[in-house]
């Protein structure tokens, strides 16, 4: 009973969430779901008193005109189920794309310590391929409710309908086999074999929908290396790779090897859907026939009621036991697919637990901001391992900062903290002499631009990408884009800045390289104008002019801003103010270039003297 009680508060939450998505909808197929129930009855109550009208002679002119109010009735619930069909299918798309950008939302939203955690991938992973899977969760709720709604006013309505059968008069004194049979104890006995049919077959149904419930279960882990096969080949490289790898074969074995999986899922269901299912319940269904036909024909002959009542009430008898089992096994379904949509729930109701701070950045005119890593150390969630120990530095705006080190050694982990996109695991940063946890967490957020490693371009225009928005100042985008040395390129563009970038969604847009795309993150960097400038590997996929004009333009592209520059390359560093060499997650040494390479027993010195000789060589080759 609790369980019972839990879903269906679960059916209450997920009908208020849809309306929250799109008012209206549940209206609409509540209402669509009773002129759809209604429509059968409506003829097999209005066909019975035809009959009856035409076996008694009544006047041809009332006969007419019932069956002129019978052609209305179905013309007037076609045109509402019509109208209703309409409107659902108008709002439909408002609710699977607000369910959509709802995920889309929670994701941007989410603590990102909360949002790079495996147990969030695969919570997100199984959200996306359930809903693959026959529309699994939210969305299946939506489609199965008029179903649901539609069995019980079935139910509603042949009761209604078949109520006199039971109820009304019996004759006292009958003969031959009309004696055994128009009696209230027979019709009791039918009652009976009623709620033995509808137990019956919806045990059958429930214990049908448990077993291909587990079975689908099957098609997650298939949906999701088909999905990774799909994903793979959409990508640029995807088509090329299979052609110069000759991957053909491979991923065709690999998709028959899911096709089998999915196959051998379907045989299994059906099969037992034939023994358990269908032909146990045929069975019982067609023995409740044949009572149900002898029970309503012999009361009809000994005059209990008109013969033109026959059809109805055996008619809505067989219309309300499959409603019923179809009602259970429609229930049993919707609480399969609750354990579904609690897994949505759980995802956007999970809470923040950043601290989110109150306090204002200080909006300075002279940008004199200070930051300091004071005893920072860091673990990265669900891990035993220290990506960061002991970290201790300070460093001002207008500061040029070279962070080095080889990879693993923390260099974009202390970028993550400082943007607190992480929390520190121990000690502090400090912006100001203030803690950064103190300061609104939007607000901090403002003062940095950033360009990852692995930053992302959408298939929008050029001018929207470097704003990252839809309004935009296009002179201020040019001058972006011109300082990031992105200007020869843009000089070739018909469209220029409303040039779109891909062919996702349109057909003219340009395909751009790994240098133009580092380029345009580098403009929304500088678009930004925020105090702060951290660049991760900036100049990875550029060619070495490319390479050597950023160098050379570095100190005017960064103008009074705190640059943090983050590279493998060390020649690179020589312009910075100041050098941090991390290793093993440690800040090992700290200083300028000069002061650095001098120590023959540090690790900058180490790292120095390696890249030189490599160039070295060759330069000498």
């Amino acid at each position: 009973m609790k369980k019972f009680i839990q879903d269906i508060k679960m059916f209450i939450k997920s009908a208020k969430h849809i309306e929250s998505l799109c008012r209206g909808l549940i209206l609409l197929n509540i209402l669509n779901a009773i002129f759809n129930s209604l429509s059968p009855f409506i003829n097999i109550y209005m066909a019975a008193r035809i009959v009856d009208m035409l076996l008694t002679g009544a006047p041809w002119q009332k006969t007419l005109m019932m069956a002129g109010i019978t052609v209305g009735l179905d013309f007037f619930v076609v045109m509402m189920k019509s109208l209703l069909k309409y409107f659902i299918s108008v709002r439909r798309p408002v609710f699977e794309n607000n369910y959509d950008y709802s995920k889309n939302r929670k994701i941007s939203e989410m603590d990102y310590d909360t949002v790079d955690t495996v147990e969030t991938q695969k919570t997100l992973n199984k959200i996306f391929q359930y809903e693959n899977m026959n529309r699994g969760g939210l969305q299946s709720f939506e489609y199965s409710l008029p179903t649901l709604i539609g069995h019980i006013f079935t139910i509603i309505f042949s009761v209604a309908l078949t109520l006199e059968l039971f109820i009304s008069h019996y004759p006292q004194e009958l003969t031959g086999m009309a004696k055994f049979v128009v009696t209230p104890y027979f019709a009791l006995l039918i009652l009976g074999f009623c709620a033995f049919s509808v137990w019956f077959t919806s045990r059958c149904n429930t214990k049908y929908t448990r077993f291909s419930s587990k079975e689908y279960q099957k098609f997650t882990f298939i949906n999701q290396f088909t999905s990774s096969l799909f994903a793979a080949m959409l990508r640029r490289s995807g088509p090329m790779n299979v052609r110069i790898y000759d991957q053909k074969k491979l991923i065709q074995d690999s998709f028959n090897e899911s096709l089998k999986g999915c196959e051998t899922i379907l045989h299994n269901c059906s099969k037992f859907r034939v023994q358990h299912s269908v032909i146990p319940c045929s069975i019982v269904e067609t023995l409740m026939q044949i009572i149900l036909y002898a029970f309503a024909g012999i009361s009809a002959l000994v005059g209990r009621f008109s013969v033109g009542s026959i059809s109805q009430y055996i008619s809505s008898i067989l219309k309300f036991t499959g409603a019923v089992s179809s009602l259970v096994s429609t229930f049993e379904t919707l609480r399969y697919n609750n354990e579904i949509t609690k897994i949505y729930f759980d995802f956007i109701e999970t809470p923040s637990h950043m601290v989110q701070g109150t306090l204002p950045v200080e909006k300075r005119d002279d940008r004199e901001y200070e930051v300091e890593f004071r005893d920072v150390s860091f673990q990265y969630p669900n891990t035993d391992f220290w990506a960061l120990r002991h970290v201790n530095f300070k460093f001002k705006i207008g500061e040029r900062l070279a962070v080095v080190g080889m990879n693993g050694s923390g260099k974009t982990t202390m970028i993550k903290l400082m943007c607190r996109l992480y929390d520190p695991t121990e000690g502090q940063i400090l912006l100001n002499g203030i803690d950064i946890r103190k300061y609104d967490y939007q607000e901090y957020h403002s003062i940095f631009s950033v360009v990852f490693q692995d930053f992302n371009l959408f298939a929008f225009t050029l001018a929207q990408n470097v704003a990252a928005s839809t309004d935009y100042d296009e002179e201020k985008v040019r001058q972006s884009l011109m300082e990031a040395n992105f200007g020869e390129r843009l000089d070739q563009l018909e469209k220029g800045t409303e040039t779109y970038l891909y062919r996702n969604f349109e057909k003219d847009g340009v395909e751009i390289s790994g240098g133009e795309a580092q380029k345009i993150a580098l403009a929304r960097a500088l678009y930004k104008n925020a105090p702060f400038i951290i660049l991760d590997e900036p100049t990875a996929a550029l060619d070495p002019i490319a390479e050597a004009e950023v160098y050379s333009n570095f100190n005017s592209i960064v103008g009074d801003k705190t640059a943090i520059y983050i590279s493998h390359r060390l020649s690179s560093c020589r312009f910075c103010d100041r050098i941090a060499v991390f290793d093993s997650g440690s800040v090992v040494q700290f200083g300028t270039h000069d002061e650095l390479v001098a120590d023959e027993n540090g690790k900058y010195h180490e790292l120095w003297h390696a890249q030189a000789q490599y160039y070295t060589e060759k330069t000498a080759q």
